[in-house]
């Protein structure tokens, strides 16, 4: 009866904190539009395992996932646990293929236990630990910026690459990925800092700050031969400034557009220079490249080993502060690949 009833208490499992989206956000995310609630974990079925989520992976899409418009996954429905990345360790299983004490990575929403098919979850590489499980080594992070620059824009040699949000987790991996290809990298940022940091430490060939500089003039002087790749993750102007200086059979590859999805703003207004100069641009998803994901890891295992890819980790603490830590991707207060301890 005891264990029928109260299996948390009976398997000195705590209690579990869990982020419920409340309501559709409008705009920037509200401490309205979420609920921090106490739950129970449920027991471990067969084929499951209990994971505790040490790491939370914040990444734009979370504000995609909160809204109803049309998107590559169901959106997280009212009432639903927020969905999330996580990293953490194997508390229980009964899932052949892992053990208590692995650390592993999966989809396991914001809250502090998981418990769910055993399938689903990822042993970390050798040698990876969790926090660059979330970052460079990670299906939304390296293979992101690892396929959509080598498969989708295919820098060359002496080619100029272009990457938005170039000091944002993806964006710097992309760009340092071009620049081991050969190419001239111009990376797109928001803060004089941040123009240092992928010039002077990850060897870009030149900064836009998008906030100080008339961005079409700049990016005219510092690509005088045109743009050739466009890394896009943000929209807006930056969009519209490579369209207007594009090079016939530009490639872009079209990984998120940040600066849109707090607004109903569209664009961009110079679509028309996609036929002009025959512009190739592909929209992706990581996910539907999974395949990849050991070719990745040993390309990141060798350049980070080389010192020819850097990255940053923001690792911010504490479960019940994430929507201030969510909200901070849509201010450019984070610096590198942002990560929630929980």
């Amino acid at each position: 009866f005891f264990e029928a009833n109260f299996p948390a208490a009976s398997r000195n499992m705590p209690t579990n904190r869990q982020w419920i989206l409340r309501q559709r956000p409008e705009g920037v995310i509200k401490a309205t539009d979420l609920e921090l609630v106490t739950a129970d974990v449920p027991p471990c079925g067969e084929g499951d395992v209990v994971v505790k989520n040490t790491y939370i992976s914040i990444d734009p899409t979370h504000r995609i996932w909160m809204s109803d418009k049309p998107q590559y996954m169901p959106p997280v429905g009212v009432g639903e646990v927020m969905r999330a990345l996580t990293g953490g360790v194997v508390e229980e299983s009964k899932f052949e293929g892992l053990a208590k004490g692995d650390f592993v990575c999966g989809l396991g929403m914001c809250q502090d236990y998981s418990v769910s098919p055993g399938a689903g979850w990822s042993k970390l590489p050798p040698g990876v630990d969790l926090p660059d499980a979330m970052g460079p080594y990670s299906l939304v992070i390296g293979l992101t910026a690892y396929h959509g620059t080598k498969n989708i824009c295919e820098p060359k040699a002496g080619e100029t690459f272009v990457v938005s949000g170039a000091a944002g987790a993806v964006g710097s991996l992309s760009g340092q990925i071009a620049k081991i290809a050969g190419a001239r990298v111009i990376g797109i940022v928001g803060s004089e800092a941040k123009a240092k940091w992928i010039t002077d430490e990850l060897g870009f060939d030149g900064a836009i700050n998008y906030k100080t500089d008339d961005v079409q003039a700049k990016m005219a002087e510092l690509a005088p031969n045109g743009v050739d790749c466009y890394f896009e993750n943000v929209g807006g102007k930056p969009l519209e400034a490579v369209l207007a200086l594009a090079n016939n059979n530009c490639r872009i590859a079209l990984c998120g557009l940040i600066d849109q999805y707090n607004t109903a703003d569209t664009g961009p207004v110079n679509f028309n220079m996609i036929l002009m100069r025959r512009i190739k641009v592909q929209g992706f998803i990581c996910l539907d490249h999974g395949a990849l994901m050991p070719e990745m890891i040993e390309y990141m295992i060798k350049h980070i080993g080389t010192g020819a890819i850097k990255y940053k980790l923001d690792v911010q603490e504490g479960l019940e502060n994430y929507i201030q830590v969510v909200n901070m991707l849509f201010t450019g207060e984070n610096s590198g690949k942002l990560i929630l301890k929980a």
